[in-house]
């Protein structure tokens, strides 16, 4: 029996060498970086901060003319200008005792339209920590 484990433990250790070593996967490696991109390129988190409930109340009652909201929900508000050729999303993420305000820059219009829906996506499912 133990055998038959040792050489079964053997013989997918090396297949697995040979799947590491093949040609393909040099391949693969050596063209990746080129071709993948992610979305972590797409945009920058330029700055994260805790607003009072002063600053929240103002900016509610009165918010910039230059701004466009994206998304209003209870607990999250999506705002977008344009800072030159740039895109600049302000997120308001809302509890019962604090406000998350964080600013993302995208580099384009173009970019901001690729990835604007997994953008609100992943806000919506609360990429944003309160910390």
């Amino acid at each position: 029996m133990k055998w038959l484990l040792l050489s079964t433990v053997s013989v997918l250790f090396l297949s697995g060498c040979t799947v590491y070593r093949s040609d393909g996967r040099k391949q693969f490696e050596t063209e990746a970086p080129g071709k993948v991109s992610t979305t972590a390129t797409a945009f920058q988190l330029k700055s994260c901060k805790k607003e009072g409930r002063l600053e929240t109340w103002f900016n509610e009652e009165f918010p910039s003319r230059t701004y466009e909201l994206v998304v209003s929900e209870p607990d999250l508000e999506i705002w977008r200008t344009h800072r030159d050729q740039r895109v600049e999303v302000k997120a308001l993420q809302k509890t019962e005792t604090t406000t998350q305000a964080c600013v993302y820059e995208f580099a384009n219009d173009v970019v901001w339209n690729l990835y604007k829906d997994q953008f609100i996506r992943e806000l919506e499912n609360n990429m944003m920590t309160l910390e």
